[in-house]
């Protein structure tokens, strides 16, 4: 998955959590408003438009993808920000919270975490202490170790240097990583950054907001190249982030069974665009970035379904691609325009079908040779749904 909603200003913000941007001018009949706030959370209001640019600013020069779990909940925390009128899809409605019940401080500390990505950037660029587990209880950690070590073995890519993390929303109860993320990342204000870390720490630990594990709030998973430098940490590692909440809201709807395997191949997918030179192109943003999503759609299909990659049955990673694709795809303008629904599984079918006709039975393909066949394949897959 691989930016972002933007606010027009702080004032819209306010009038979604039923406040205007001055406290004193709050309908009272509204069930989040509030007639005063505390200094410290007046402060963080204040400091909202610099921050939100800031994180706005930042997000598209590292390129993060919109999660539509984050879309969805910001769109549900200010409703004038929907980019398109599809169905929500059911995965995304599985993981959505009620937010009716939130307070303004709690529902302030959600519109930090989905602006500023904080777990999952915490995982993409900072070093992770052990042992590393999946899923908020570890429950998808075999799985997830077991994938990666099979899609080393699959791929003929250099990758040792490669490294999975998890993102843990619980992480964002330690104020100090929040502001970590904030200063060091994003270059925000130092004081602005610790009255927000302060708040976020603070009203994520509740029970309305999961302890911060809301899988909303990590509903995503990132390869990320390596080689930026970080200041005081030097250069970042190359690794895939793989967010709990992406885990949890795939077994909400029943592919917990293949959900972590094909997501991680997918992103996998993109370290070897990475590794192999796949991810220059002449091409303007959007068609650009629907390659490169193809292709990593493909590159996980074919894993998913060779005799030594997953093995997996075609018709159970169907079931999970017809779920999966319809995520993060409402116009052919957009820059991280992934491919028409139509197009991912048109993708990942002509890769099972290379996977099923393997000659002699069981051969890998070369990473590079298969990148050919999926360029050469790849106007055929686009056809049917390319604007005019």
């Amino acid at each position: 998955m691989r930016k972002s909603m933007v606010w027009s200003a702080v004032a819209a913000v306010g009038l979604s959590l039923g406040l205007t941007a001055t406290p004193a001018a709050a309908d009272p009949a509204a069930p989040a408003a509030v007639q005063s706030l505390s200094p410290d959370v007046q402060q963080v209001v204040d400091n909202l438009p610099a921050m939100r640019a800031r994180a706005e600013a930042r997000r598209a020069e590292l390129g993060l993808a919109d999660s539509p779990a984050r879309d969805a909940l910001l769109a549900a925390i200010d409703p004038t920000q929907y980019e398109c009128s599809s169905e929500t899809p059911p995965v995304t409605a599985a993981i959505l919270p009620d937010v009716a019940s939130w307070t303004f401080e709690q529902r302030l500390a959600v519109l930090h975490v989905l602006l500023f990505d904080i777990a999952m950037l915490d995982g993409v660029y900072f070093p992770q202490s052990g042992p590393l587990t999946y899923g908020v209880r570890g429950e998808f950690t075999h799985t997830v170790d077991k994938t990666f070590r099979n899609l080393k073995r699959f791929w003929d890519i250099s990758s040792a240097d490669i490294d999975v993390v998890p993102a843990h929303g619980r992480i964002m109860l330690d104020s100090d990583r929040n502001y970590r993320v904030f200063t060091v990342l994003y270059g925000a204000d130092p004081a602005a950054s610790r009255v927000s870390a302060d708040l976020v720490a603070h009203e994520l630990n509740s029970a309305a907001l999961g302890y911060g594990d809301l899988p909303v709030f990590t509903f995503n998973a990132y390869a990320s190249p390596g080689g930026e430098d970080v200041p005081g940490y030097g250069l970042s590692h190359r690794r895939i982030t793989f967010g709990d909440g992406v885990l949890k809201g795939f077994a909400r709807v029943g592919l917990g069974d293949v959900a972590p395997q094909a997501i991680l191949a997918h992103e996998f997918g993109h370290q070897i665009q990475y590794g192999e030179d796949l991810m220059n192109s002449d091409l303007p943003a959007p068609e650009a970035t629907r390659r490169i999503e193809l292709m990593a759609d493909a590159f996980s299909a074919y894993f998913l379904t060779h005799a030594r990659g997953e093995s997996m049955n075609w018709k159970r990673v169907q079931a999970f691609g017809q779920m999966f694709y319809q995520l993060g795809d409402c116009g052919f303008t957009a820059d991280g325009h992934h491919g028409t629904p139509n197009q991912r599984m048109k993708s990942a079918l002509w890769a099972y079908g290379v996977a099923d006709t393997a000659r002699p039975q069981g051969f890998i393909l070369p990473s590079l040779t298969f990148a050919d066949r999926f360029t050469a394949r790849y106007p055929q897959l686009i056809a049917p749904d390319a604007t005019s």
